[in-house]
């Protein structure tokens, strides 16, 4: 098609609209108007809507993520491999909900791309760099969690390899996301009426990164999540079965009926919000070459994604944090942050528990069950601090080394112990 052709069909705006690209970059675009309808801004209504909405999540995410990072940082007692762990996945929700929601906000308000040569280099870099991160951060507590839970001590992350492993995801996020700094360019386009701007991706690289991007951002942590708490599942389930055969395993029940709740949290949240990001990118790989594809629905899914995925930089701390016992115990120590009385406020309803526990068990026989024999040959300095150690809220059994029982055994305590 050559630019007379375009001139008997310049009369007609519905076949302007649906110029492809291939025919854009044959022909002198400053002769002919923009095709689609002029509108610069959205309304205001909506620019305030959307606004609010992001601010609300933002200004939420950072505040509790720097409340994970305050913890760690003046707590020094909470230096651990695991809280070093989840540390490094609130420091990669901080900066994601610092520097990218403002680049996604701008690019959806103005019908032009205003962020010129440096948004165009650095937006997909800085979104992709920290959204990798963070699926790396998650993914290393997961592992630590299994590892904790399932594997041998010596398969643990260790709190001198732990900072290496971080260091490592960082330089590995920040490697896969090169292509989106490199292969995308600032265009200017002259109408007759009009100067367009946008930022054009090299659909021969990036079209495949974008699936790649896709796999590792909902996919394989996704699946890894699914299979990691899975096996911890699993493996109290069997520890809870093999000591209640022997007439215990209250505990184990109880940190299972935990895992369970946190599993659902997490595997929740990770569909929730990754899941609609899938069916964006899917959209777009088949969406037709022309000028208008990405209007309407395709507008409104484009931000819901975008605005679930920032979400779940937001609720991290909770999720991961928040339902720690140590980080809530540490809440209501740490200087500056104790006024707001955030282990307090998340240990209500399990207070609320432990009281119905001590009126139930008010005046009634305590049952006491012994999960297996000590060890042989134990050490008689040992013997004699468990009976130095006997008090008014705990008795101790010292069984020796010969006489193996595996029922209940029934003693009346001195004073009611307390839940």
């Amino acid at each position: 098609m050559d630019e007379s052709d375009f001139d008997e069909i310049i009369q007609s705006p519905r076949t302007l609209s649906n110029w492809s690209l291939d025919y854009l970059e044959n022909i002198d675009t400053s002769k002919y108007p923009f095709p689609n309808t002029l509108w610069h801004i959205k309304p205001a209504k909506e620019i305030a809507l959307k606004t609010s909405a992001m601010v609300i999540i933002g200004v939420l995410g950072i505040f509790l993520n720097s409340i994970i990072l305050i913890i760690l940082i003046k707590n020094r007692w909470m230096w651990t491999a695991s809280n070093c762990l989840i540390g490094n996945l609130a420091l990669t929700d901080l900066f994601t909900l610092i520097c990218c929601p403002w680049f996604m906000l701008v690019r959806d308000f103005y019908q032009n791309y205003v962020l010129k040569n440096f948004g165009c280099r650095f937006e997909g870099f800085f979104q992709a760099s920290f959204l990798l991160s963070s699926v790396c951060a998650i993914l290393l507590v997961s592992y630590d969690r299994l590892a904790a839970a399932a594997l041998t001590a010596e398969a643990r992350i260790t709190l001198k390899s732990a900072p290496r492993l971080i260091i490592a995801s960082w330089v590995l996020a920040t490697a896969l996301s090169l292509p989106w700094a490199l292969k995308r360019d600032y265009v200017e386009r002259q109408w007759l009426d009009h100067l367009e701007t946008f930022c054009m991706e090299d659909v021969a690289v990036l079209g495949i990164f974008w699936h790649f991007l896709l796999t590792l951002l909902v996919w394989v942590p996704l699946g890894l999540m699914v299979g990691t708490y899975g096996t911890i599942m699993w493996r109290l389930e069997r520890s809870s079965r093999e000591l209640s055969s022997r007439g215990g395993g209250q505990f184990v029940v109880r940190a299972r009926g935990r895992a369970l709740r946190i599993t659902s949290l997490v595997l929740l949240a990770a569909v929730v919000c990754r899941i609609p990001y899938t069916t964006l990118i899917y959209w777009r790989h088949n969406n037709d070459d022309k000028i208008n594809s990405v209007k309407g629905a395709y507008a409104v899914m484009w931000f819901v994604a975008n605005y679930l995925m920032y979400l779940n930089c937001a609720i991290n701390p909770l999720i991961y944090g928040f339902t720690n016992a140590r980080f809530r115990k540490a809440m209501d120590r740490t200087p500056g942050i104790a006024c707001f009385k955030f282990g307090s406020w998340c240990c209500i309803f399990t207070m609320f528990s432990r009281k119905q526990i001590q009126i139930t068990d008010k005046n009634t026989e305590k049952i006491f069950v012994i999960g297996k024999s000590p060890k042989p040959r134990q050490k008689l300095s040992h013997v004699l601090k468990n009976i130095l150690h006997i008090n008014k809220d705990r008795v101790e059994f010292i069984v020796k080394a010969d006489e193996v029982t595996t029922k209940p055994t029934k003693v009346t305590p001195i004073k009611t112990e307390q839940a």
